[in-house]
């Protein structure tokens, strides 16, 4: 039917038919990945395990959330403080409140030592 419009879902992304064209707009996701390297995750480990005095049998990897290993908002705060002091970085509070896990810290040190460095 001329002057209708007629929207079409594909698998791939959204098919347009407007009567005069054919519109194909593909939509992928885009993941940026930009781990830190191991040796700074195993660093906020190590001194995440310490500020929350966690046991040997408990393990701490980088997918390791903060409230799954019992930290409070207190216990994050001193973490922070922590990892400050042993990167000699200075941690936004807007990005502190982003960080969930092991690696999402461990990704913001290397962006800031990163930063501090150019």
């Amino acid at each position: 039917m001329p002057g209708t419009n007629q929207n079409l879902w594909s698998e791939d992304g959204f098919f347009s038919n407007s009567g005069r064209s054919n519109l194909l707009v593909s939509f992928r996701r885009l993941q940026i990945s930009c781990a830190a390297k191991p040796e700074t995750v195993e660093k906020v480990c190590n001194i995440v395990r310490k500020q929350l005095a966690l046991k040997d049998d408990i393990s701490v990897t980088g997918e390791s959330k903060f409230a799954a290993l019992g930290a409070d908002s207190l216990d994050t705060v001193e973490i922070v403080m922590g990892l400050e002091e042993e990167f000699g970085i200075t941690v936004e509070e807007e990005s502190a409140q982003s960080i969930a896990t092991v690696q999402d810290v461990a990704d913001l040190i290397e962006k800031l030592v990163e930063k501090n460095c150019t």
